[in-house]
């Protein structure tokens, strides 16, 4: 996993400076990442076999109904879960997890539930909002977030250096199957696009002329729109589904690993409310 706290303050100044965030909303963050990361060491010395989880044979290479978790994995997410929680109401006290972290004490089946219901992508998963006294998108934010350092983990110790997914075309991650939050074209590798994902962070190629959400591949419908005070920044549209992913340009000048695509997408809340503005919406 990336250290994406070392990302995070080496933009704080103009983050800061041009209001892009508040002093409480990049301390949360911070402190956000930190969490993850001690999460991610505690977890990759404890899982010892990710095939419990994970198969390396097919796409996705896991599969929503077929998780399993032991009680240590178990006891990080509910820490997770807990912290999360904690940090979130410390800086935004209009927010309350109550209902959700006491549902969770009673039925710790309801962990497994979550998951598998965010990487169905199903109604099953705005239901169990409800029923915890959530929106749908601050369940969302809880869930990513929470099992964010598992996903990573079962990743680095399932891939290790795999970073090649031969025949794999789609637009979902192919380790876990979750949506990709960002995009990147990077020159030094003949102009490739690549897809992250928003949930193990694994990166793929994907086709440089066709819609990440429905497979869209007729120019007439697809385009772009630059951010004209940096034009590394960028969203893409498609006009068929109307949806758009938000793209950032590596050029030569530049080395890839500088940028942390979870942090870029962060930083890039401008792209999104332009992207809404005209109409579009996220996969």
């Amino acid at each position: 996993m990336i250290h994406h706290t070392e990302h995070l303050e080496q933009r704080k100044e103009s983050l800061l400076n041009n209001s892009m965030f508040s002093e409480n909303l990049f301390a949360l963050y911070r402190s956000l990442f930190s969490l993850q990361f001690q999460s991610l060491q505690h977890l990759a010395s404890i899982i010892t076999d990710s095939k419990l989880i994970v198969d390396t044979t097919q796409y996705p290479m896991i599969q929503p109904h077929t998780l399993q978790f032991t009680d240590e994995i178990i006891a990080d997410i509910k820490k997770m879960f807990k912290n999360i929680a904690a940090l979130i109401t410390q800086y935004q006290t209009a927010y309350s997890f109550d209902t959700l972290l006491a549902n969770l004490d009673d039925n710790p089946e309801l962990y497994k539930d979550i998951i598998t219901a965010l990487l169905s992508k199903d109604s099953t998963f705005e239901a169990i909002a409800l029923n915890n006294k959530l929106d749908t998108d601050e369940l969302i934010f809880m869930a990513v977030n929470a099992y964010k350092p598992l996903f990573i983990a079962l990743k680095d110790a399932a891939l290790q250096d795999i970073t090649q997914f031969p025949d794999y075309t789609e637009g979902l991650c192919p380790f876990c199957g979750f949506l990709p939050d960002m995009a990147k074209i990077v020159e030094s590798k003949n102009n490739k696009r690549f897809l992250h994902c928003a949930l193990c962070e694994c990166e793929w190629e994907y086709k440089r002329v066709k819609c990440v959400a429905c497979g869209n591949e007729n120019t007439d419908t697809l385009g772009y729109y630059s951010y004209e005070p940096d034009e590394k920044y960028r969203f893409d549209y498609c006009n068929k589904c109307n949806t758009y992913i938000k793209t950032i340009r590596i050029t030569k000048q530049h080395d890839e690993s500088q940028f942390d695509l979870t942090v870029e997408n962060l930083i890039t809340n401008f792209l999104d409310a332009s992207a809404l503005q005209m109409g579009y919406t996220r996969q």
